[in-house]
């Protein structure tokens, strides 16, 4: 019956929700930074395009 117990019934010791909150986190920024920089990347190709046009 040890194999079918529920997941709620085993003891944990708190520290699941602070790994998958810190990775989700870690994650969030890593996207958000990517974003950025992508952004600026395509603002200096709008702003090199414009100078050349002159």
């Amino acid at each position: 019956m040890s194999l079918m117990a529920p997941a709620g019934a085993q003891e944990s010791d708190g520290t699941d929700w602070a790994v998958v909150t810190g990775i989700a986190l870690i994650a969030e920024i890593g996207l958000l930074w990517g974003a950025a920089c992508v952004g600026l990347w395509r603002r200096r190709l709008a702003l090199r395009r414009a100078m050349s046009d002159r």
